[in-house]
């Protein structure tokens, strides 16, 4: 099964853009994108988009071929900076532009190619951290259960916003502020679409929300860290994902350069901290930045920034305890990683 992986362009060790990983090798590099630090699907797979995070923002529309090789299809402007996260969904492709703080909409083509930008939303407002709040920040967007709503975590304001979808245009619909600080960056769904998860960068937490699929409304229910008491240092959360059947919570953590576990309680409200897996003792060393786990859950994939790796972990399914697996491949600049 072919890995994509998207490569900072800026790193000591030239990246790759985005690279194509199959059998524990690179087969194959695309490297004309600078930056690329999201990457999904269209919905037939025939079709990769990409976020390009730099000064003047961009997505990409990439073809996959039959080998897993990556054609040019188009690109357009995202009219903003920055440029951290896309989605394919209901024949628009939606990114958000983290620097400048606009989520955006493109109309997909038959040939799934990207028309020029339809709609710009500007969030507004700042928080209370000086380096890293001075202004919003939306860091993605994802469908709720219904598939009529998204939902945006926005790391400069605080706020967690739901949009409604019409005709593929994002309309307001309600907002939640996460707690002043707090930093909301990531967030995914539990199989019952009734509560959210946040992760929470700039205070290495989880906030768990409550979700009405039927109305669209959201409230918070609690925080979890993303650390083991006693930790110290600086350290910012990154990527989050959750287990298919809904029982376990893995959170990456840069800075402390570890992998969180924590298991969902029955009721979905409820989380503890099951292990932390060190992954390096020295600050900053390896960077964790993306992490996905693949269809059966029994193996989850790791992009390691400053380390320039992808690494694999066995997935205990009882326990949801990570082991390291086979050997790391190399990845100068490892942002994201992707399963087709």
């Amino acid at each position: 099964m072919p890995t994509f992986v998207g490569a900072y362009s800026w790193t000591d060790v030239p990246a790759r853009g985005v690279a194509v990983v199959e059998a524990g090798s690179v087969a194959g590099p695309f490297t004309d994108i600078v930056n690329p630090f999201h990457l999904a699907f269209s919905p037939s797979g025939r079709t990769l988009y990409v976020a390009s995070n730099a000064p003047e923002g961009r997505v990409f529309a990439l073809t996959v071929e039959d080998d897993g090789s990556l054609t040019p299809l188009n690109d357009q402007s995202a009219e903003g900076a920055g440029t951290v996260h896309v989605l394919a969904h209901s024949g628009h492709l939606y990114a958000t532009n983290h620097d400048s703080g606009e989520v955006v909409v493109f109309p997909i083509n038959p040939d799934e190619s990207l028309a020029p930008l339809s709609q710009s939303v500007k969030h507004l407002g700042a928080g209370p951290d000086t380096l890293s709040q001075l202004g919003p920040h939306p860091h993605m967007t994802v469908p709720d259960p219904t598939g009529t709503r998204v939902l945006v975590p926005d790391k400069g304001n605080d706020q967690l916003y739901v949009y409604r979808l019409e005709e593929g245009l994002l309309v307001p619909h309600c907002q939640v502020h996460l707690g002043a600080g707090t930093g909301p960056r990531q967030l995914v769904f539990h199989p019952d679409g009734r509560h959210v998860y946040v992760v929470n960068e700039l205070v290495s937490s989880i906030t768990v929300c409550g979700y009405d699929p039927s109305n669209g409304t959201l409230w918070t229910l609690g925080t979890a860290p993303t650390l083991p008491e006693g930790a110290e240092g600086w350290n910012a959360p990154s990527g989050i994902t959750l287990s298919a059947d809904g029982r376990f919570l893995y959170v990456a953590n840069r800075g402390h350069e570890s992998l969180t576990v924590l298991e969902v309680r029955k009721d979905g409200a409820h989380l503890e901290q099951v292990d932390t897996l060190r992954l390096s003792e020295e600050p900053l060393s390896t960077m964790p930045w993306d992490l996905v786990l693949n269809p059966s859950g029994d193996l989850l994939h790791l992009a390691n920034q400053t380390a320039g790796t992808v690494v694999t972990f066995a997935v205990d399914p009882e326990t949801g305890l990570l082991s390291p697996t086979g050997s790391p491949v190399e990845v100068p600049g490892a942002a994201c990683v992707l399963l087709r």
